[in-house]
């Protein structure tokens, strides 16, 4: 049997749509009864034998509502529009839409997702798709950092996520990066580490508002401690395997010795693992390495990795949250607390 017959046969067992007329004709009741009790409009004066009859009806015949009706109706949609940067080619962006996706099934509600690969032109026109759609709110993501608010006021609430909207109507949801940065420094403040390698630096302007407070936490708060920050940039824009092996053997060639290492990213991470290596010394045994993300691609890393976590899940699903709850929400940031999983990378700084 082809795609195609089996399609035709599928729709034939489906049959026609089951109208509210078809529940109200079987259960004895005008369509405007059988309409307030299968919406659970209270005070209808129906009595509760006319209403078992309807949902009976209802559940024999296997209807379900037409929710665009509906939607008109109440001017609600049970809809939400997600419109995020670069979701197909960043891992990153696969928990966020996960706890997106979770928290609006849990309130009745579908979400259309949609990607502009960074076009601003793409994320207008995407909006204004959405907006036509007759979404509830919508939710504008980022797996960069960096985001562009739209021009006009909308006429539904925004919330951006992963991104700060800065002062406005807007609502926003990130990590707490600050608070990040103070658990990975404390972390080796707290081991006795004085001289710490900072890895994947580059030039302030290119900062994105994460970055920014992520680096500026750690470089407070090892300052505040009197601890020496060696910091080693990067020799291209990217916090990949080969800028983590580069940086790391950088770090052992020219600015020895190095005993403690923030890596800003797990990647970084893994590559510094093997920058290491191969200049001979062992983790954590000679260096202890904190890093941040969390991220599933380096779990194989041995030693594991001691890192401080994004929290992109519970971000996908905050968003959707506030969104359904824009009214009551004050506008601004709501930050997310990351949390430092502690693993084998690090140790106690060697006695001098």
């Amino acid at each position: 049997m082809s795609p195609r017959e089996g399609m035709t046969r599928r729709n034939e067992a489906m049959g026609p749509r089951v109208t509210l007329a078809n529940v109200a004709e079987r259960a004895g009741v005008s369509p405007t009864a059988a309409s307030l009790i299968l919406n659970g409009r209270a005070n209808t004066r129906l009595s509760d034998d006319a209403r078992q009859r309807v949902l009976a009806a209802a559940e024999a015949l296997n209807y379900r509502p037409n929710l665009m009706a509906r939607g008109l109706r109440m001017e609600k949609s049970a809809t939400i529009g997600f419109v995020s940067d670069l979701i197909a080619t960043t891992r990153y962006a696969g928990p966020m839409v996960r706890g997106a996706l979770r928290a609006a099934r849990e309130q009745n509600h579908t979400l259309f997702v949609t990607e502009t690969e960074g076009d601003l032109q793409e994320q207008d026109r995407a909006i204004e798709a959405l907006l036509d759609r007759q979404v509830d709110a919508l939710i504008l993501a980022t797996v960069t950092g960096r985001i562009v608010l739209p021009e006009r006021r909308l006429p539904v609430p925004l919330v951006v996520l992963n991104g700060s909207a800065g002062p406005g109507e807007y609502l926003s949801i990130l990590p707490d990066e600050e608070g990040g940065g103070k658990e990975a420094a404390g972390h080796l403040i707290g081991l006795g580490h004085r001289r710490v390698h900072l890895l994947g630096t580059s030039d302030p302007q290119h900062w994105t508002v994460p970055v920014r407070r992520r680096i500026e936490s750690l470089l407070t708060e090892f300052s505040n401690a009197d601890v020496e920050v060696v910091q080693i940039s990067l020799e291209r824009p990217v916090w990949d395997f080969e800028a983590g092996l580069d940086t790391a053997t950088r770090a052992v060639t020219l600015h020895s010795p190095v005993s403690a290492v923030v890596a800003l990213n797990d990647t970084l991470a893994a590559g510094a693992y093997e920058g290491f290596r191969q200049a001979g010394l062992a983790i954590p045994e000679d260096v202890s390495i904190v890093s941040f993300d969390d991220d599933d691609i380096v779990s194989f890393l041995r030693p594991q990795l001691t890192t401080v976590a994004l929290p992109f899940e519970t971000l996908g699903r905050r968003a959707v949250e506030m969104a359904l709850n824009a009214g009551s929400v004050p506008s601004g940031e709501l930050r997310e607390r990351m949390v430092l999983q502690l693993r084998q990378s690090t140790r106690p700084a060697r006695s001098t």
